[in-house]
């Protein structure tokens, strides 16, 4: 499967909401076994909200190196190469580290408390 990201989000990759939209859309194939690219080119603003919902949650089923297999990402910027790295790594850390998962969720607790 080939997605053109500039035509089935946008330019602006930015809301939680896009990369639910976007989720949606390939985990069911990755989780079938299908190779699915990602065409970057045409995307101007691409964010890592927008990344964290769109393949952080893969990770509850994908390793990373199963997600190299099967996740490509074609025609990024310098820098959104190094925000889809980052991103990776840190979902993969989120999702697969228990102690990582406990610390990130109790701190976002505290601060949502503190908020009210």
């Amino acid at each position: 499967m080939n997605i053109k990201l500039s035509q089935f989000i946008g330019e602006r990759c930015i809301t939680a909401e896009q990369g639910q939209k976007l989720l949606d859309e390939i985990q069911p194939r990755l989780l079938a076994g299908e190779i699915v690219t990602i065409d970057l080119a045409g995307v101007k603003t691409l964010l890592s909200l927008f990344l964290n919902n769109a393949v952080g949650p893969l990770f509850r089923h994908f390793n990373l190196q199963q997600l190299y297999r099967l996740l490509k990402f074609e025609n990024p910027s310098d820098s959104q190469r190094l925000t889809l790295d980052l991103v990776l790594k840190n979902a993969e850390s989120y999702h697969r580290n228990p102690a990582i998962k406990k610390a990130v969720d109790d701190t976002l607790a505290k601060i949502l408390e503190e908020m009210e």
